[in-house]
């Protein structure tokens, strides 16, 4: 059966999952610094991602100067706590703005985030995450607040976890066709 399996070509199929919510409220003199908004787990194996969607609408409510570069929404991959790759999705300004931002279009971070997601060790390190955050400068007057925030991760699972649930179907089957025979 295994023999089988290195012959059948399993073609991989793309996996859909998503987060949102509906706010948050970062201040300067309390909880400054990197607050998540969600997280998706990715399925182990997993050997690409196609795409990242996301969208926020934000601003920076507070009294002090604007800096949209650290004042801003990110989104990282990671194994367990280490971040392995970020990107900056959207940076805060005193004027409320929504943005957005498609992984597939930017070919630098397409790149660049697959290429660290390949140099994963799944079987030392298989909690690998996508994280979707704000990080909130901690200088006196800045404020980050976010609504209707949402993040869609289409990635594509090892080709081998489909053809083991391929072959485990198959194995299921000729084991009922075998007690009916008899």
């Amino acid at each position: 059966m295994a023999a089988l399996l290195g012959v059948v070509s399993v073609p991989a199929l793309a996996v859909t999952q998503s987060v949102t919510a509906s706010s948050t409220d970062q201040y300067w003199y309390q909880n400054a610094g990197l607050f998540e908004i969600g997280r998706i787990s990715l399925q182990y194996g997993t050997n690409e991602i196609l795409d990242i969607d996301t969208s926020v609408r934000l601003v920076d409510q507070g009294w002090g100067y604007e800096s949209p570069t650290e004042n801003a929404v990110y989104v990282g991959l990671f194994s367990g706590d280490a971040e392995l790759y970020q990107i900056r999705v959207a940076g805060a300004s005193h004027e409320i703005s929504t943005q957005t931002y498609d992984l597939a279009s930017n070919a630098t971070d397409y790149a660049q985030l697959n290429a660290a997601l390949d140099q994963l060790n799944w079987a030392s390190y298989p909690n690998v995450t996508v994280r979707f955050y704000t990080h909130a400068v901690g200088y006196l007057g800045w404020e980050l607040h976010t609504s209707n925030d949402s993040m869609i991760v289409n990635s594509v699972p090892e080709p081998g976890t489909y053809g083991m649930l391929l072959a485990g179907l198959g194995a299921l089957g000729a084991c009922a066709g075998r007690r009916k025979r008899n």
